[in-house]
């Protein structure tokens, strides 16, 4: 009977998916939001909602792959997979405090940063440690970033 209801709410589940413009791993956003459909069914009391159960649930699952966009966005923003031969060298080294920044055109800051996230640091971690804010500290990652892509591609081209 929970299946057959399950199954009731995947065309739901699909509109959302569609809305939310997701076109890659739509299967895992599927399975997600059955789980959504499940829990919600579960904490449902419509002695204590206003909305329907069909609203409530909408509502649960909209928010879960909301949630499940946003982690993922989080965790592709923090690690980047990049095939240079510099990264090769940084990745050995325990100490990341001790490399030379300034051969990869960093400064003192963009430096911190990278060696902070080689480390495995937050970027909260390394805003506090450099005395920023945390927009100040996104923009030091951007530039630090910029620079990095500039000598990758600079090394690929020679």
């Amino acid at each position: 009977m929970l299946n057959q209801k399950i199954k009731s709410y995947e065309a739901m589940i699909q509109s959302i998916i569609t809305s939310l413009n997701i076109r890659y791993d739509q299967d895992d956003y599927m399975q997600i939001g059955r789980i959504a459909v499940l829990e919600s069914l579960n904490k449902y009391d419509k002695d204590l909602t206003k909305a329907t159960e069909a609203q409530f649930i909408y509502t649960k699952i909209k928010q879960r792959l909301i949630d499940h966009i946003r982690q993922t966005s989080r965790y592709q923003s923090r690690y980047h997979l990049y095939e240079d031969t510099h990264f090769d060298l940084l990745s050995t080294s325990d100490d990341y405090t001790s490399l030379d920044f300034h051969d990869y055109n960093l400064n003192a800051r963009e430096g911190i940063w990278l060696s902070h996230a080689l480390a495995g640091y937050s970027l909260q971690h390394t805003a506090k440690e450099l005395g920023v804010s945390l927009s100040t500290c996104k923009n030091i990652r951007k530039s630090a970033r910029e620079k990095l892509r500039i000598l990758y591609k600079r090394d690929i081209r020679n």
